[in-house]
């Protein structure tokens, strides 16, 4: 039985998909309004399709004419196959059919958002005449987050009279049904790629449990030995996700740390390994998690990172004593805001001074990650007047990725100590430790992406 599909349209020539019939090779033909604007053949290789036993019988074929997404969903773009003396077409999933109207939608509000102010009004008026009252109020939702979105940034001088405080119903969802409204102004991060509330349903002793602490622990202990072996000291940081230290916030439920980061941390106590580790958790818990944790953002306020960092440097540095207090309020956006409401929304943070010898900071080097990438990025810091003459080397994540903020773990340690190496990826990359020969090496990583374990 032949199985064929289209997997995606681009704008404005490409088109891609798969034929399979044990091995059979099909001339495919592309029309657009009855014309052929391409042709090609289901002959190559896609590691997916190979993986499922369907060998090489992929196709992506380039057009001699440019289409557009609305040619596809008008059905004037189609794909054919021939089949000995019949000619078959070739249909998109459902899934591609959605994520064509998505990007039409995209470039109709990219296009209504020049519209100028007073004739979208006499537009949106009319409209209300015609359609649905939710479809209405969810069109000028969206017209109005980008228009809003145009307005500048808060001023952080006079704070109350530049932003305003409303409520919202809590267990409102997002439009992409990832984050969800808590209680007191708190908003999570519930689902998304990594389906953090799914890390709680686990069993402290299942099978899956104790073998993802096992590899978590045979890693920890091969960057410990590694890290020996070039007299560095290693220091693993796993940071708790929002939901573990206010549970009560979002549901009622009592909060708990997941049963994957509960048995990795027992099984570190039990392999002798506290030296090594740093929990989180247990930092933060010192200062109530409500301090730790930002009300529109899944990461640090200044005042958690900072406990944080004093934490880790306390397994450096015992002999830390340096206080910082936080009584600078400004405004801030935060990561899940937006994701909400379709528009910045602000919260009120607190910040300390910026020590003394954080202007004598200086960047070495600094290498980005590549365009849509979020991990691949180097930073290195120099300062000479830093109290801790030391060299650290951090791989880690968003929690530690922010130099400018005080609630990033990258902050602090880039102005406490001389030479401070920031990376923005989850394996620890030994060659490079080898190179520079660090006095510490710190792994950092977050509850949520515990399911997944680094190569190094």
């Amino acid at each position: 039985m032949i199985k064929s599909t289209i997997d995606w349209f681009l704008e404005p020539n490409l088109i891609s998909g798969w034929i399979y019939d044990y091995g059979k090779i099909f001339e495919i033909i592309v029309k657009k309004n009855g014309r052929i604007i391409g042709i090609g053949e289901n002959n190559s290789y896609r590691n997916d399709l190979e993986s499922s036993g369907f060998g090489s019988c992929a196709f992506t074929i380039e057009t001699t004419e440019n289409f557009s997404y609305y040619d596809v969903m008008s059905e004037n773009l189609k794909v054919f196959y021939k089949y000995d003396d019949e000619i078959r077409e070739v249909f998109p999933r459902t899934e591609v059919i959605n994520s064509v109207k998505f990007k039409i939608f995209s470039c109709l509000l990219n296009d209504i958002k020049d519209i100028k102010k007073e004739d979208l009004e006499i537009y949106l008026y009319n409209e209300r005449k015609s359609i649905k009252e939710d479809l209405y109020y969810a069109q000028v939702a969206a017209i109005s987050s980008i228009n809003n979105n145009k307005l500048p940034m808060p001023i952080n001088e006079n704070i109350y009279d530049n932003i305003s405080k409303f409520y919202a119903k809590v267990g409102t969802t997002s439009p992409d049904l990832q984050c969800e409204v808590g209680r007191d102004g708190n908003l999570f991060l519930t689902k998304g790629s990594n389906n953090v509330l799914e890390i709680y349903k686990s069993t402290f002793n299942s099978d899956q449990v104790k073998s993802i602490s096992g590899k978590w622990l045979s890693l920890i202990k091969r960057r410990i030995d590694f890290c020996n072996e070039i007299n560095s000291k290693f220091i693993e940081v796993i940071i708790p996700d929002k939901l573990s230290g206010m549970r009560e916030y979002y549901d009622g439920v009592g909060s708990s740390i997941s049963p994957i980061l509960s048995k990795i941390e027992n099984d570190i106590i039990l392999n002798n390994l506290s030296d090594y580790y740093v929990s989180g958790f247990s930092a933060i818990e010192e200062i109530g998690f409500q301090k730790a944790f930002r009300k529109i953002d899944t990461h640090f306020s200044p005042e958690g990172g900072y406990t944080l960092f004093k934490k880790i440097c306390k397994k450096i540095c015992p002999s830390y004593n340096i206080s910082s207090i936080f009584n600078i309020d400004y405004i801030s956006t935060g990561d899940i805001g937006k994701r909400l409401f379709g528009q910045d929304i602000y919260e009120i943070c607190t910040k300390a001074s910026d020590p003394s010898f954080c202007k004598d900071r200086e960047i070495l080097e600094q290498i980005w990650p590549k365009p849509g990438k979020f991990t691949g990025g180097r930073t290195v810091f120099k300062n000479n007047n830093a109290p801790f003459a030391k060299k650290v080397v951090g791989f880690g994540n968003s929690f530690m990725n922010d130099f400018q903020s005080q609630a990033s773990l990258g902050y602090w340690f880039s102005i406490f100590f001389q030479e401070f190496h920031l990376i923005t990826q989850a394996d620890v990359d030994l060659d490079y430790i080898k190179k520079i020969s660090p006095d510490v090496v710190i792994g950092q990583t977050v509850e949520r992406f515990l399911n997944f374990t680094p190569n190094s």
